[in-house]
Order: structure tokens, then sequence, then C-alpha cells
């Protein structure tokens, strides 16, 4: 099976004008390689989020996967306004995004097209991917064996609240002493958390999917075992040919290779990352989303770096984002090779990969 690899420029755009910009090729060689039958990609963005900018070619039902609703709008042709309510996130989402965009996983994180100040609301531009995709199926996994950060738990009061919502989940999990102080840490509840889902075990869970004739599910997030996550991700990938499933395998690879080859990832701990899949009846692809949690560790821990594979312990950093993205693939080459072959009329998709 050959995987193709489609280059789609990358457009900067400014989000204070209502100016429609014609994307153009950044280099040379890409522009000799666009010519010819490649589309040409038009973004702009609202002068304000939630302004109505919608043609025949991009209105559609905007679908939310994971994270809260209202948080996003449909800023243009293809591309989004993103809602960030905490000052702190929305600074870190804004230089991580910028840096990724120049670094050499660019092809696997949505382009930056700008931010702004609406209303006293923070909102960042950001490519919509979507709009690669005709009536997309869509999948969000959070990645990692943790999804909070270290500087979240350290505070070690003791909280009733946490305790409440812990034995509201699971009435048998406190010790006798906690039973007795009718509170916990913050540590603690967030830990039980994590055990609560796939998180701890597999490194990854499935927040939510979507795909054609159906509505959004999201009730995974409990899932822990291996053949529960495994037969989601089954409804998820039935629809598609196993030579889309392949593609999808081949993508993860190439994204696990440039994670491991990239200071940038090693330097910092990526908390509350999804990988965002996306596929319709001709095309497959993945990009890594929500950064607003990734921190630098390079000044906090010895070396200046974590493995993203280690267990975590308080203080070492250690996210399991790869360890998550090992688990995943191999899932995903347990299904392809359980798939009969694909019947030769059926279509062959190929991957989709934006710069």
């Amino acid at each position: 099976i050959e995987f193709k690899r489609k280059k789609i420029a990358k457009a900067v755009v400014a989000p204070e004008n209502n100016k429609k910009v014609s994307v153009k090729t950044e280099r040379k060689e890409d522009e000799e390689e666009a010519a010819g039958d490649e589309p040409e990609v038009t973004r702009r963005l609202s002068i304000n989020p939630g302004d109505e900018i919608a043609t025949q070619r991009t209105k559609r039902e905007f679908v939310q996967l994971g994270g809260h609703a209202g948080h996003f709008n449909i800023a243009g042709p293809g591309s989004l306004w993103k809602k960030q309510e905490k000052e702190e996130d929305y600074n870190v989402e804004v230089r991580v995004l910028k840096e990724l965009n120049e670094s050499s996983i660019r092809s696997y994180v949505p382009d930056y097209l700008g931010c702004k100040e609406h209303e006293g609301i923070k909102w960042i531009g950001m490519e919509d991917l979507m709009c690669h995709f005709q009536d997309g199926c869509g999948m969000d996994i959070k990645m990692g064996t943790r999804t909070f950060k270290e500087s979240e738990v350290k505070n070690q009061n003791l909280r009733e609240d946490l305790y409440n919502k812990m034995i509201k989940q699971d009435p048998n999990e406190p010790t006798p002493a906690e039973r007795e102080a009718g509170a916990i840490t913050k540590l603690r509840y967030m830990t039980f958390r994590e055990k609560e889902s796939s998180s701890e075990t597999l490194g990854f869970r499935i927040e939510a999917f979507r795909i054609w004739n159906q509505s959004t599910s999201n009730n995974y997030k409990t899932l822990k075992h291996l053949d529960q996550v495994k037969n989601v991700l089954k409804c998820y990938f039935n629809p598609l040919s196993k030579a889309g499933i392949g593609g999808f395998i081949a993508e993860l690879e190439n994204v696990k290779c440039l994670l491991e080859e990239s200071t940038f990832f090693k330097e910092h701990e990526f908390i509350g990352t999804s990988l965002l899949f996306i596929y319709d009846k001709e095309r497959v692809g993945v990009w890594m989303i929500d950064f607003g949690k990734t921190t630098s560790i390079s000044h906090l821990v010895e070396g200046g770096q974590v493995s993203h594979t280690k267990k975590w312990e308080l203080g070492n950093y250690e996210d399991g984002y790869l360890f998550g993205l090992q688990n995943l693939i191999q899932i995903l080459k347990d299904i392809f090779d359980e798939r009969e072959e694909d019947d030769k009329n059926v279509h062959q998709h190929t991957t989709l990969r934006v710069n």
C-alpha cells in the first residue's frame, strides 16, 4: 500500500482584520509540487468569535468531540476560534503552537493563525482540521498516564469535597484513615481518577468519537481494560477499509519517530493533550491538539529531559505519552491483522498531511 503525502500550504492570517487571504506555498520547491491539480485553500478569521462567516463551501455543522461545550467557534473557511478562559493556559497554548508550527512536528499540529481578546475572553485562531475532509469521522484520544500537572497536586491540604467526589464514584476506594478524616489530598484524588480509566494502564483514554449517521459517543472515560478499549476502537474504525487503518498506523509511527527525535518534546511535559483522528471516504489523518497544560521541565529535572515512557512519580515529571502512543499503535496493528483483506473494489485511502 502506498500512502501519499498531501501538501497543503500554511496560511498566516492576522485576526484583527477580515481580509480574505489566498494561501501560497512558502518555498520554491513547494510551489513546483503544488502546481497542477493541487487545491488552493483559502482561510480567514472572523473579526470577532461568533461572527457569521459561512459560504456554501464552508457552512457545516461543527462537531465538538472533547472539551467544554461552547469553547470553539468556526471562524471562517478553514479556521477556528478556541476559547481559553485561564490566562496561563492561553499563554502556554499560544507559545507551544507557535513553536511547534516551526518545528519538525509541524505537519502534525494545527496551524496557528493568530489570537485576540473579545469581550474579556481570550481566543486562539487555529486551523480547522476537519476542513480537509468531506463529512469526516473524528475521534479524540487523551494521551499519557497522567492528565494533571505536577504543580496542581503539590498542595497537601486535605479536602472534603474531593473525598465526596471519590466516594460518589467508588464507595469502596477510601482507606480507613481517609474515612476517619473524611477528606483527601488533591494528589490522592487525581491519581484515583487516572486509575478509573485506561490512562494509567495503557497510557491513553478514549474521550469521544463520531462516525457517519451516529451522534457523538463520549461515555468511555471509565473504560479500564485492554479488551474494552480495543472494542471501542473497532467501532470507530469499523466503517474504514483495512488500507485506511494501515494509513493511521503509518501516521502514528511517523508521529512517534518525530517525537523521539524532538528536543522540544523531551524538554516538556505534555499534559492533557490529545490525538485527533479523522477519516472520510478518501483520506485519513492524525494531529496533536490541546497544548494549554504543556510545561517546560528542562530546569526541573536532572539532565533537563523526560523520557515520556517511565512510570510517573511525584517530582520526575514523566507523563507516559510515548508509552501510550506505543500501546495505541500496537492495538491498531492487532485490529489491522484481524481484518480481512479489502475487496479490490474498496477505495484505497491515502494519508493527508498538512505542510
